[in-house]
């Protein structure tokens, strides 16, 4: 009787939620490689160490999560707002092209929001990196939906 559990024990725990089960349900797991090797057991397969950092992902897929962004700039609702938000948004990424900037309409304003933080102390490190730029020293912190890359 302990046979078939043998089996089950060895195998990897992210590996039997995938599996297909008997009522065709399908579990789906998106995480990174280091914490499916953490869940599974497998402290080897994470190279990176506490105080080396991993480049922030800003495309690919991802989905919407609460979270929070940085506004740095907020406009009326003419078409000239919205091309003088878009204007913001470009020089933003000149000065910083890995971060992602948002153009969108929040009635009754055009605004222009940057970046994906899960927190608001990464929120917070990015802010005073963008307001010691002379540029964007208005920017502030917003509760926003952010896009969470996987």
């Amino acid at each position: 009787m302990s046979c078939p559990f043998v089996g089950k024990a060895q195998e990897k725990y992210t590996a039997q939620l995938k599996k297909q089960h008997a009522t065709g349900a399908v579990v789906v797991v998106h995480q990174d490689a280091e914490l499916e090797a953490l869940v599974n057991g497998d402290p080897a397969s994470t190279n990176v160490s506490q105080d080396e950092e991993k480049p922030e992902k800003t495309s690919g897929p991802h989905t919407k999560i609460d979270g929070y962004r940085i506004q740095i700039y907020m406009a009326g609702n003419t078409a000239q707002d919205k091309n003088t938000v878009m204007n913001w948004a470009r020089r933003f990424k000149n000065s910083f092209s890995n971060v992602n900037a948002y153009v969108y309409f929040t009635p009754p304003h055009w605004v222009c929001a940057v970046g994906d933080y899960r927190t608001r102390e990464d929120a917070t490190v990015m802010l005073e990196q963008i307001r010691s730029t002379s540029q964007f020293n208005s920017a502030h912190i917003v509760r926003s939906k952010i896009n969470y890359y996987y």
